[in-house]
């Protein structure tokens, strides 16, 4: 009787460490923010006063976990491919469960579609001719699930004042810097207060 309940007790043990193991510790339409390198992501920190200087959001798809993401183009990969630039830091809707049910996830992919393979926006422009990071995951949440993450800002709310930040303003505009262009940040994403940290 004691055999049994010993090797009861292993077996359950191994089945929940291997269920606990096999447990995705992601979600459909997490976001996920990285710190990438050169001049142009150092920048964006410096500005925006965060780590962060890019951002897409999880999905699920033929086995694998794969980031939406503007680059250029705008498009999809594997999230190996997304973590080799620099591991991600993942974030979540706090109310998830509630919001992000199949007919979202549905929706967010649709909307997807709009921005796909078009050009990634060098000049962090509103409109949706081209698109950059932070853009799309804003964009692809309030016109899929009509839910604003954060509120744009101006480009002259930003820190403009660094070194750095002059010259890659200069290289990008010119002498005629958009102050007025509404932006939205990856930071301003992360520190939405509807997310919350996953890893």
């Amino acid at each position: 009787m004691k055999k049994l309940l010993i090797l009861t007790g292993l077996s359950l043990g191994i089945l929940f460490f291997y269920n606990f193991k096999q447990e995705k510790p992601y979600k459909d339409g997490d976001i996920i923010f990285q710190t990438t390198g050169g001049d142009r992501g150092r920048a964006i920190q410096l500005a925006t006063h965060s780590t962060y200087n890019h951002c897409g959001i999880l999905f699920y798809e033929n086995n694998q976990w794969v980031v939406y993401e503007a680059v250029q183009p705008v498009g999809k990969i594997s999230l190996d491919d997304f973590n080799a630039r620099g591991a991600g830091t993942v974030m979540r809707l706090k109310n998830s469960q509630s919001v992000l049910n199949k007919e979202a996830i549905l929706k967010l992919k649709a909307a997807f579609k709009t921005y796909e393979n078009k050009n990634y926006d060098m000049a962090f422009n509103w409109s949706d001719k081209d698109i950059y990071c932070s853009e799309l995951v804003y964009k692809l949440y309030q016109n899929a699930l009509n839910l604003k993450l954060c509120e744009p800002r101006q480009l002259k709310d930003f820190d403009l004042n660094n070194k750095l930040v002059k010259q890659q303003l200069k290289a990008t505009y010119g002498d005629q810097i958009p102050l007025n262009e509404p932006m939205v940040a990856p930071s301003d994403i992360s520190n939405s207060q509807l997310l919350e940290l996953v890893k």
